[in-house]
Parts: structure tokens; C-alpha cells; sequence
């Protein structure tokens, strides 16, 4: 029996759902390219913003769900620009580059939904459940993003 795996830089060039990134070390031949961009570049290409529904006058209370105390006044734009410090900050940075790259369709496999799902459990929890007996922390949901905005 001849198995193939595939290390974790080629993963970073797939998309998966958090349940699927769970298991993922297994290759999937013909699997969806990530091609999402972080915050940084959402930030330095403003004129991308086109491709989504939401413009840098989009408030982060509108988007996002539970959200009354954390960025009030804040719009999508500002929340991106925040300094990765506070672990609140670094996922909500991520968080609003993955739903623009969700919007975008630049990440097949995640919905609009599912993101502002991921930062309502994660505000209201301190984490992510991907799936049944699996959680997310910081550091966790981090690595995921990360994976899936590779650019």
C-alpha cells in the first residue's frame, strides 16, 4: 500500500473548512487554491475592495454579529489596520481579510457566514469549534487563517 501525504507549505497553497483542515495532512487531488490575502494587503489595495460587497466605509458592528463593545465606530478598514497585539485584534485583523477573500470568492470554500460565525463563537468563547470535540484558541485559529490567506 502506497500512501501520499502532503507536508504543510503545499497545504498552504489549499483551501479547506476548518473541519476539513483538521484532518489535514491527507492530499486531496483537484482541491480548491486559496488564493485570500491577508489583512496587510487588503489594507495597500483598496481598489480590491470592489470585488466584495463591502466598501472602506463598512462598519465592523454592521458585519459582525455580538459585536457591540469590541471596535465600536470602527469600520472594516480600521479594524485591518490594528496592531496585531491583543489577541482580540490579531483575530479580528484576520477575520475581516477572510471575509473579504470570502466575498471575493478568492477562498472557495469558505462562506461570508462561516467567518462571521468564526468571530462570533470565538468573542463570545475565547475559541472555535470546527467540529464536534475539536477547539480552536488563539494560537490554533491563527494557524488556520494564516493557511488560508496565504498572500
Amino acid at each position: 500500500m502506497l500512501i501520499t501525504l502532503v507536508s504543510r507549505p503545499v497545504l498552504a497553497q489549499q483551501c479547506a473548512t476548518p473541519s476539513g483542515f483538521i484532518s489535514g495532512n491527507a492530499s486531496r487531488p483537484g482541491e480548491a487554491a486559496c488564493t485570500g490575502h491577508g489583512p496587510e494587503w487588503w489594507l495597500n489595495n483598496l481598489g480590491a475592495w470592489t470585488l466584495t460587497r463591502y466598501n472602506t466605509k463598512s462598519h465592523f458592528k454592521d458585519v459582525f454579529a455580538n459585536n457591540n463593545t469590541h471596535y465600536p465606530g470602527k469600520k472594516l478598514l480600521d479594524v485591518l489596520a490594528l496592531a496585531p497585539t491583543a489577541p482580540h485584534d490579531d483575530i479580528a485583523r484576520y477575520i475581516v481579510a477572510a471575509l473579504l477573500n470570502a466575498q471575493a470568492n478568492l477562498t472557495p470554500v469558505r462562506t461570508c457566514a462561516a467567518v462571521q460565525g468564526m468571530w462570533s463563537e470565538y468573542l463570545v468563547h475565547d475559541c472555535f469549534s470546527p467540529s464536534s470535540g475539536v477547539t480552536w484558541y488563539h494560537n490554533e485559529l491563527m494557524q488556520y487563517l494564516h493557511v488560508t490567506c496565504p498572500m
